[in-house]
């Protein structure tokens, strides 16, 4: 029985998963297996992928779901090992991340789940930005207990309490225990976005965090991820995770009133793409919902500028450009 598997979930992956695979191929860490579920793909992903002939890769298809959690709880649930490394299609994995990430659970023993910095590379593998964690205050900020191997512990209520602030684990830095996956459940299905956060958040519901300060993958950033897609469009889903979250701070009225304000937020983000855009029925619409729940000047502002004649908002914003130079 491998003790660690890797679970990818891939769409369509043909372009970046061969360099996926020889990212892993490449650890000096060996005990592992690599689960890849195909999430119907209509390209050469599967040729990719059966092209290597070790036996440490198992590859699965599937019918599309259009979400990430559908392959990625499939294939935990074929996983065999202790731990399982989440990793992305299109991401590379780098030197050392296995052997450590493996040591430093073995070490700890309290920690539900394992996290590492990363890197930030483009669609041609040039490296956007090295260390993403580097500047992340929120983390920073956390109280921790340094413990073996340069890693760090991060109590289960502290870890909560971060998480509702900002999402700072990347989904291909972590490795959760089996056993983990097993008590607090998987992979929301029912959501579009943050499925990944909400997962987290349910961990540190129960165990401590460990974090790993080195750079141990590389972030793909493409032109044409989810996360590059107009506010409007991904608000809905957002704001559905978000409600989800709640479950995890029912007694903790701060956290609450945090996600509230991240909700209101979402709704006048998608509220001021939209009227930027001269879409003023539609900016209302989130403008409003955005008001009811955190009422700020800023928002009314807006909303009442939505009911004017686009001529008007037009001619306001030359002559505030033209003032601003």
């Amino acid at each position: 029985m491998p003790k660690a598997s890797i679970i990818i979930p891939a769409y369509n992956a043909e372009a970046y998963i061969r360099g996926t695979i020889e990212s892993i191929l490449s650890q000096s860490y060996e005990d592992y297996e690599i689960i890849i579920v195909d999430d119907g793909s209509t390209d050469r992903t599967a040729d990719v992928v059966n092209s290597f002939s070790d036996d440490r890769i198992r590859y699965v298809h599937q019918n599309n779901s259009g979400k990430p959690s559908v392959p990625r709880n499939h294939a935990i649930r074929l996983s065999r090992g202790k731990y399982i490394f989440v990793f992305d299609s299109d991401d590379l994995m780098l030197p050392g991340k296995l052997e450590r990430t493996v040591n430093v659970l073995d070490d700890n023993p309290s920690a539900g789940l394992a996290f590492t910095d990363f890197s930030c590379i483009d669609e041609q593998d040039t490296v956007t930005n090295p260390s993403f964690l580097a500047n992340h205050q929120t983390l920073h900020n956390l109280p921790k207990t340094p413990v073996s191997d340069g890693a760090f512990l991060i109590n289960q209520e502290v870890a909560l309490k971060g998480l509702v602030k900002s999402n700072f684990p990347g989904t291909s830095g972590v490795a959760l225990r089996k056993e983990v996956t097993d008590k607090v459940g998987y992979f929301d299905e029912d959501v579009k976005n943050a499925d990944d956060a909400i997962m987290w958040q349910a961990v540190a519901s129960q165990h401590d965090f460990v974090f790993i300060p080195d750079v141990f993958h590389s972030y793909r950033i493409r032109s044409g991820s989810i996360s590059l897609r107009k506010i409007e469009e991904r608000a809905a889903g957002i704001i559905a995770a978000v409600e989800k979250m709640k479950q995890f701070h029912l007694n903790d009225k701060n956290a609450l009133k945090t996600l509230d304000e991240k909700i209101a937020r979402c709704y006048f983000d998608a509220g001021y793409s939209c009227f930027s855009q001269y879409k003023f029925a539609d900016a209302r619409t989130f403008l409003k919902k955005s008001f009811r729940i955190n009422p700020q000047p800023r928002t009314l502002k807006y909303l009442l500028a939505s009911y004017c004649p686009k001529q008007l908002v037009s001619f306001l914003k030359t002559v505030k450009r033209t003032a601003s130079i």
